[in-house]
């Protein structure tokens, strides 16, 4: 496996966090901005830290997967990430 030089490993951390960035400013303030409207009450101290932990739980859980998906199919200058899964048949046998 070839090892990924330093400004290609720039490349892809810029890739995941200017998305993560962009995503979870979008989402806090959708989320901060549309619970209190909806329910028309001021969000308490106890509930906003219950709010940050749900805003989390959708950015991590669905939102990464669909940034990293992105990830795969994205021809950076110079190379592409692939993912490549081993799987038992294509082992070779040490026989």
């Amino acid at each position: 496996m070839e090892i990924p030089t330093y400004g290609e490993l720039l490349k892809l951390m810029w890739f995941l966090v200017w998305r993560h960035v962009v995503i979870l400013m979008f989402v806090s303030m959708t989320i901060g901005w549309a619970v209190p409207v909806i329910i028309n009450t001021t969000v308490s101290e106890d509930s906003q830290y219950i709010l940050e932990i749900c805003i989390y739980g959708v950015l991590f859980l669905g939102i990464t997967p669909f940034i990293l998906k992105t990830l795969f199919q994205k021809q950076f200058q110079g190379f592409q990430v692939i993912f490549q899964r081993d799987t038992e048949s294509s082992a070779p046998s040490s026989t």
